[in-house]
């Protein structure tokens, strides 16, 4: 289950395994190919420590059609982007990672310090449909407002959807051909179609924001956030698209919270990857894809 508390920096590291815990560090930056059954991850600590590759059997989701840059993969910013304004801090988003810990389906990697923290990252394959990544900000000064931010960049196109508050959405970049209907957030996609930047933020109801494409579910699952506690402009659930590049940014975020120098952050966010049954129809409003999503998300939640 998704999770999310604080901690002094003298406490535990990350939820590992007692085998991951006792391991050795790895030197060796070169991409850790993690899998379990059907599904596959690539963590390159040496680019951030970020994930490069989501694969479900052949298929990999985060593959672009038109890589470029730095705008691929999963990675993990402080929040708000107040903190830093633009670019991310390279410590956090693209600068080498210490690899801690490594196994066949986990891997455990840590930044250096930068903007004043240092981020750890620990990627679990728990089974052939799911995977956790945990992250935790070790603070080197006082943050009177921090929250952790997961940010997936996938193909423009397919549909991206999520249950929200309603008065809570809104636009706070470009133009979102988004559509609210009966409080869920769709955004439907077209390969193609011409590129518009635009960014909209909302304060999800059920703690999950999914995306589908090519009949392949993808979820992420986080601690809900309540309205009172996101961070200052921004929300526990965005959807950024590039009017650059043909690509999507599925982006959630954990609370904000007031941290004192030598405190910590752990926040951890379950991705499930699941083929959707032929019978399942995948459109805006579709209530067996709903029911679909939500039969996932219990999944993650039992015990």
């Amino acid at each position: 289950m998704s999770l999310i508390h604080l901690r002094k920096k003298s406490s535990a590291a990350l939820g590992l395994s007692a085998l991951l815990a006792t391991a050795s560090s790895w030197a060796d930056g070169t991409p850790i190919q993690l899998s379990k059954e059907s599904l596959k991850i690539v963590l390159d600590p040496s680019y951030g420590g970020r994930i490069t590759e989501l694969r479900y059997g052949e298929r990999d989701l985060l593959a672009l059609p038109q890589p470029g840059g730095n705008n691929f993969g999963s990675t993990f910013w402080l929040s708000p982007q107040s903190l830093w304004n633009w670019p991310p801090v390279p410590e956090h988003d693209t600068a080498p990672y210490t690899v801690t810990a490594r196994q066949t389906d986990a891997a455990a990697v840590t930044s250096a310090s930068g903007a004043g923290a240092r981020v750890s990252k620990t990627v679990n394959l728990s089974s052939g449909q799911r995977a956790t990544v945990r992250y935790r900000i070790d603070t080197e000064k006082d943050f009177p407002e921090i929250a952790a931010w997961e940010i997936t960049r996938l193909p423009n196109r397919g549909l991206a959807f999520a249950p929200v508050t309603r008065e809570s959405v809104r636009t706070v970049r470009g133009q979102m051909d988004y559509r609210l209907q009966s409080d869920i957030l769709w955004l439907s996609m077209e390969a193609g179609a011409p590129l518009m930047e635009g960014k909209v933020i909302a304060n999800g109801t059920e703690g999950w924001l999914a995306y589908t494409v090519d009949q392949l579910l993808y979820v992420k699952v986080y601690p809900q956030v309540d309205a009172s506690k996101m961070a200052t402009g921004e929300g526990d659930i965005e959807l950024y698209l590039s009017g650059e590049r043909p690509y999507l940014e599925l982006e959630v975020q954990s609370a904000a919270h007031s941290l004192k120098q030598g405190d910590a952050l752990d926040w951890s966010v379950d991705w499930v990857v699941a083929p959707i049954p032929e019978g399942v129809n995948v459109h805006i409003g579709s209530p067996a894809l709903l029911q679909f999503v939500r039969d996932q998300v219990s999944l993650v939640s039992a015990p």
